[in-house]
C-alpha cells in the first residue's frame, strides 16, 4: 500500500494520480440542428397529432399517460391540476422514455420539470420563456423538441392525491411517414432533477449536470432558498464552471458570480425573456429568501463529445435544479431521485447522498486550513505527515475587517471523495465563514492511500497554483511552485 501526502497552500488545485489527459473536441451545432423548418417537415410527410386526456391517477404506482409509436416528435406538452393541491407538483414524479429504453431520459418532479421549484403548484408565478411557459393557475407548458424513432412513453408516479379535482394532459406531436428527418436521427431530449440541502459553504459548487456521451446542453432551471446565516448573498459562492470532455479545469466556460450565469449583475431582480429570467423572487424584511431562475442556451448550445459536467456557486444554501440537454443514446444516469418524503423543499440531502458515482473512486482526507507563520511554515514537516492518528484537532481564527466569534474554524480531518477522479481542494478547503473574507497565506494537507499488487512507477498528474509538496511513503517526490497562476504538471512516482 502506497501512502500519498499532499501539502500545499489552499489555492492549490489537485487531481488524483495516474490520470490520462483527454483532448477537448467540439462538434458544431446551430439552431438548424435543433429546430426543423417548415420545408423539411413537408418533405418528411409529417402529420400533426394530439393526445388529450383527463387522467385518473392511481397513487403509489406508475401511471402511463402517453404511449406513442414512432417515428415522431413531441412538440408541446401541457399539464394542469387544481392550484389548491399544494406540494402535489413536487410529490408527483414524471418520466419520459424513448425508443423502448430501460432507463428514462427525463426524470423530475412534475412542477420542477416546468421550472417551478419549492413545491409550488404553478399558481404562485408565471414563466414566459421560449421553452417553458407557465400561465397562472397551473397552465404548465413546455416546447422542447423531443424526437423518437420507435416509441415515446410518458409516465407519472403520484405519491399524493389531494382534492381529486382533475389531472389533465395534452401532448402535441408529429408523426412521420417513414423515418425521422436526418436532423433528428440521433439526438434525444433529456432532463434530470437534482437537489442539495445544504450545499457546502465555500466547498464544492452545486452540481446541476453530469452527462456522458455526445450531445449539447440546452439549459437549466433553478430553485434557490437562501439560508439565514448567509447574509451577504447566495451568488457570492462562485460562478458557473462547465467541464467539457473530461477537462480537469474548465478551459473557457467559467464565470464569476452565480447571478452572472442568468445574465444579471449585482444580484437579481424579477425579469423574464426567451433565454434568461428570474420569474420569482421572494423578499422578507428586505432580505431575499427564495429565487427561481432559468437559463437557456438557445443561441449558444454547449456541445460535448464524451462528457459534460456543470456546477454553479451555491454557498451553504438550499439548491434544486433541472438540467435540459440533448445527446446520443445511451445515456448514463447521475442522480437517484428519492421518494417524495425525501425530496421535499426542506429535506436534507448533502452532496453525494443520491448521486450515482463510479463504483471505485479514490478516498481522500483533508486537514485545512492552517495559517502560514514564522512558527509553522509551509516547509516545516508536521508530525502527522509521518503518522496520522486521525484525531488531529486544531483551531483556525479567520482574519478580516470584522472577525467575530463565529469565525473560528474547527480544523480536523474531513473525508473527501474524488468523484470522477478529481477534487478541487481550493474550494473544499477554503474557510467556511460568515460573509466573504477570503483568507490568504493559508495551506492545508491532503492524504490518501493507493494499493498496488506490485511495485511500479506511475505518472502523477497535478494541477496547482502557488506551491505544493508531495510525499510518497514519507519521501518527498515533488516540490513545486507556480507563481504565475494555475498550471498543470506531471511527475513520476
Amino acid at each position: 500500500m502506497k501512502k500519498i501526502f499532499f501539502a500545499g497552500v489552499i489555492v492549490t488545485m489537485l487531481t488524483t494520480a495516474c490520470q490520462n489527459t483527454e483532448k477537448k473536441a467540439g462538434i458544431p451545432f446551430s439552431e438548424k440542428n435543433v429546430l426543423a423548418n417548415g420545408e423539411a417537415l413537408l418533405g418528411s410527410g409529417a402529420q400533426t397529432q394530439r393526445i388529450s386526456a383527463i387522467a385518473e391517477l392511481k397513487e403509489g404506482e406508475w401511471n402511463n399517460l402517453v404511449d406513442i409509436e414512432g417515428p415522431g416528435m413531441i412538440n408541446h406538452i401541457w399539464f394542469t391540476f387544481p392550484p389548491t393541491d399544494t406540494m402535489l407538483g413536487r410529490r408527483n414524479l414524471i418520466r419520459i422514455y424513448w425508443d423502448g429504453e430501460k432507463e428514462p431520459s427525463v426524470e423530475a418532479p412534475l412542477t420542477d420539470f416546468f421550472g417551478i421549484p419549492f413545491g409550488f403548484t404553478g399558481n404562485e408565478f408565471s414563466i414566459n420563456s421560449k421553452y417553458l411557459v407557465v400561465a397562472r393557475k397551473n397552465g404548465l407548458n413546455c416546447y422542447f423538441k423531443m424526437p423518437f424513432a420507435k416509441s415515446a412513453k410518458i409516465e407519472i408516479f403520484p405519491e399524493q392525491l389531494e382534492s381529486g379535482g382533475g389531472f389533465y394532459i395534452q401532448t402535441d406531436y408529429y408523426k412521420f411517414a417513414e423515418k425521422l428527418p436526418e436532423t433528428y436521427k440521433n439526438l434525444r431530449f433529456h432532463a434530470q432533477f437534482r437537489f442539495e440541502n445544504p450545499c457546502e459553504n465555500y466547498g464544492r459548487n452545486y452540481l446541476f449536470l453530469d452527462a456522458k456521451g455526445k450531445g449539447f446542453l440546452l439549459g437549466a432551471t433553478f430553485g434557490i432558498q437562501i439560508k439565514p446565516t448567509q447574509a451577504d448573498a447566495w451568488y457570492h459562492g462562485g460562478g458557473d464552471y462547465i467541464y467539457i470532455d473530461g477537462e480537469r479545469n474548465p478551459s473557457v466556460l467559467h464565470g464569476i458570480g452565480a447571478e452572472d450565469f442568468f445574465g444579471f449583475s449585482w444580484g437579481v431582480q424579477e425579469f423574464q425573456s426567451p433565454y434568461i429570467g428570474v420569474p420569482y423572487r421572494e423578499v422578507v424584511d428586505g432580505k431575499v429568501k427564495k429565487v427561481a431562475a432559468y437559463r437557456f442556451f438557445d443561441q449558444d448550445p454547449i456541445p460535448f463529445n464524451t462528457s459534460i459536467r456543470g456546477v454553479l456557486g451555491a454557498m451553504a444554501n438550499n439548491y434544486s435544479s433541472v438540467a435540459y440537454w440533448y445527446q446520443y443514446e445511451p445515456h448514463t444516469p447521475f442522480f437517484n431521485t428519492p421518494k417524495a418524503d425525501k425530496r421535499m423543499p426542506e429535506s436534507i440531502a448533502k452532496y453525494g447522498t443520491y448521486d450515482i458515482e463510479p463504483k471505485e473512486v479514490l478516498q481522500w482526507q483533508l486537514l485545512a486550513p492552517f495559517r502560514i507563520s514564522e512558527r509553522q511554515t509551509f516547509e516545516e514537516k508536521s508530525e502527522f505527515e509521518s503518522k496520522e492518528s486521525g484525531e488531529e484537532y486544531f483551531h483556525y481564527i479567520t482574519h478580516g475587517k470584522r472577525p467575530t466569534q463565529t469565525d473560528t474554524i474547527h480544523v480536523k480531518w474531513k473525508n473527501q471523495v474524488a468523484y470522477h477522479n478529481f477534487i478541487d481542494f481550493n474550494t473544499v478547503g477554503r474557510p467556511a465563514i460568515n460573509r466573504i473574507k477570503l483568507q490568504s497565506e493559508v495551506y492545508g494537507y491532503a492524504l490518501t492511500y493507493i494499493e498496488s499488487e506490485t511495485d511500479k512507477e506511475v505518472q502523477a498528474y497535478l494541477g496547482f497554483d502557488d506551491q505544493v509538496r508531495v510525499r510518497l511513503n514519507d519521501e518527498v517526490v515533488f516540490n513545486g511552485k507556480h507563481e504565475a497562476g494555475f498550471k498543470e504538471t506531471s511527475f513520476p512516482m
